[in-house]
């Protein structure tokens, strides 16, 4: 039965090319570029190209599954044996996971459509206004733990055309978002920086604190080197 060190594998079919006695991690990410997403049938990305060679360079097997973020995310809260990324580091979260980090970091921000005469300098000035995210997402966590409602969309790709259309009024999301605006015709602008987290690779509690051990010091050493700063500027 052939290796199954890091391909894309979708849901149910999981641990299918696992080798006899094998028992590989699964890394479970969704769609969110430039730090994952699917590119000519494999995933793809710079936080992908980091989790990769750190688990080649610490000599851990795993598999990749892509799919929906919370579902994703779930997974690895839930199930021994799993992680995901790229998961956004909060004080909330940090005790839910064992983690290897920083694979990047992040700002997230409250969108507006450019042009848009809106002003604001804190979460209290846009209170009142309709705000939209995506399930299960750390920018609905943030801005509800905060007081503020959010209408949240099955993916967060939605929102660049319910900001077009009006349907809301900001879009909660990562400063990258920009380019998937852009992609669909949508051009925006940043309102408010409400958030700067370092992003990981959460992984189930129950994960071998040895195993832990060793993708750490991978990801240490490829960011003392410069090596992953290499990989997180290939994509811009």
């Amino acid at each position: 039965m052939p290796e199954c060190r890091g391909p894309v594998l979708f849901l149910g079919l999981v641990l299918a090319c696992a080798p006899a006695g094998a028992q590989p991690l699964v890394f479970n990410t969704e769609e969110w570029a430039p730090y994952n997403y699917m590119e000519n049938g494999r995933v793809a990305g710079t936080s992908t190209d980091i989790v990769r060679l750190v688990a080649k360079n610490a000599d851990i097997d795993y598999e990749t599954v892509l799919g929906p973020w919370n579902r994703s995310y779930n997974t690895a809260l839930n199930h021994p044996g799993n992680c995901v990324f790229s998961t956004v580091i909060t004080d909330e979260r940090k005790p839910l996971f064992k983690w290897v980090a920083p694979i990047e970091r992040t700002r997230l921000v409250l969108f507006k459509l450019r042009g848009n005469s809106l002003t604001a300098t804190s979460l209290s000035d846009v209170k009142n206004m309709k705000i939209g995210s995506y399930k299960g997402s750390v920018e609905v966590e943030y801005l509800e733990a905060r007081g503020l409602t959010v209408e949240e969309a099955p993916a967060d790709y939605v929102n660049a055309s319910k900001l077009k259309s009006g349907r809301i009024d900001l879009w909660a999301t990562a400063d990258t978002s920009v380019r998937q605006a852009r992609e669909a015709g949508v051009e925006i602008e940043p309102a408010l920086v409400f958030s700067e987290n370092d992003l990981g690779l959460a992984c189930n509690l129950a994960t071998d604190d040895a195993v832990i051990a060793k993708l750490q010091a991978a990801l240490d050493a490829i960011n003392a080197s410069g090596e992953a700063d290499k990989i997180r500027q290939s994509k811009f």
